[in-house]
């Protein structure tokens, strides 16, 4: 009986292990502006509905700076503004599809957004995909 326990334990504890990671819990939904610390953004995944044709934005505040980014597409255009402090996302995501983008500070911190496409039919004037990140110290 105790050898057929081992391995069933060893096998649910590695169950816990494979677990899918954890996502701000869609932190930026289809209408409005919204705050996160650089801690959260960096422990989870940021999902962001964009029409298609939109752009969303990321900002960072405090002494951090956008320094680079690796996206897997070409329905994106990503551009790092000058100041570091901005990074502005133009999307052409179809409606239904999903492509990821990493971004990279100047701390080394890094965050992982989903860019989901919506139809531009979905009242695009309330569709603000915008997340302010508070980031004070290296």
């Amino acid at each position: 009986m105790l050898k057929l326990l081992i391995p069933v334990l060893l096998l649910s504890s590695g169950l816990t292990l494979a677990q899918t990671p954890k996502t701000v819990s869609d932190v930026v939904q289809l209408q409005g502006s919204y705050n996160a610390t650089i801690e959260q953004v960096q422990k989870n995944v940021v999902n962001m509905y964009v029409p298609d044709g939109g752009v969303a934005v990321l900002d960072i505040t405090g002494q951090d700076r956008f320094l680079s980014y690796t996206k897997n597409t070409t329905y994106m255009k990503v551009e790092i503004k000058s100041s570091g402090k901005t990074v502005a996302i133009k999307s052409d995501v179809d409606d239904g599809y999903t492509y990821s983008l990493a971004v990279e500070t100047l701390c080394g911190r890094s965050i992982s957004v989903n860019i989901i496409g919506i139809s531009s039919k979905n009242t695009p004037d309330k569709i603000k995909p915008k997340l302010l990140i508070s980031a004070p110290s290296c």
